[in-house]
């Protein structure tokens, strides 16, 4: 398959994951909030590498195995995908579209709740321990300037 098919097919993924995610009542994961996500996880650092011990976090927003596995098994194999922004942002949405809740209460799931699960997981987007680290500190930074 050429890379013009690859990029035609994870653009539709998103699109339909959106797509599946708005009859749920989930709110769009925005450019600005992948963007704010991105630079949360490495500064947006396109060339780090995988590392970490057992469940490795790889690529600029540092997905794991198993968040790939739930994002869709996109890209043709997991190192390959999540270490290139529109295949790793391809598998973002498809885990939202999987997770998306509303894990801080305010009544709607929008881009704070889409950090929380991103960072910590779907199922334990709730917690809060994730308010006290750096990767949360850098999201609010961002995401203040956005909006």
């Amino acid at each position: 398959m050429d890379c013009k098919a690859v990029v035609f097919l994870l653009g539709l993924s998103g699109f339909i994951a959106f797509i599946h995610g708005q009859k749920h009542g989930a709110e769009q994961l925005t450019e600005d909030c992948l963007t704010c996500m991105c630079e949360a996880s490495s500064e947006c650092d396109d060339d780090i590498k995988c590392h970490g011990r057992g469940d490795k976090n790889c690529g600029p927003y540092l997905i794991s195995y198993h968040y790939w596995l739930d994002g869709g098994e996109l890209g043709g194999g997991f190192e390959k995908c999540v270490t290139y922004r529109p295949c790793a942002e391809a598998t973002i949405r498809g885990y939202m579209n999987k997770w998306a809740s509303d894990c801080n209460g305010d009544k709607h799931v929008d881009c704070y709740d889409y950090a929380r699960i991103h960072k910590t997981g779907g199922p334990s987007c709730n917690s809060t321990w994730v308010l006290t680290t750096d990767y949360w500190m850098r999201f609010e930074a961002c995401y203040s300037l956005m909006t």
